[in-house]
């Protein structure tokens, strides 16, 4: 089973602002969310892509910048943050 995601990236600072994580049938509900993150975006410097792939880690090694210790810092941090709060 495939999982998709979409990013979005600055390019510029060479970091993920966001990463939403979907499964296939959730495909209809991924491509909404892409739609909708690139109408409200005006800045050149933001990237908005969907990605398909077994896995992320597959991901990281087709798309690497979207997902190197540098992009990922921000994410990482996030989820940290949602941890904490959770337990």
């Amino acid at each position: 089973m495939s999982m998709l995601v979409v990013v979005k990236y600055a390019r510029r600072e060479g970091l993920l602002l966001s990463i939403d994580r979907y499964t296939e049938d959730e495909g209809p509900t991924a491509s909404e969310r892409m739609s909708d993150l690139e109408e409200r975006n005006t800045d050149d410097n933001i990237e908005i892509v969907m990605l398909c792939a077994d896995s992320e880690q597959t991901m990281a090694i087709t798309h690497g910048k979207y997902f190197s210790d540098k992009a990922m810092r921000n994410i990482r941090a996030q989820e940290a943050l949602l941890n904490t709060q959770l337990n």
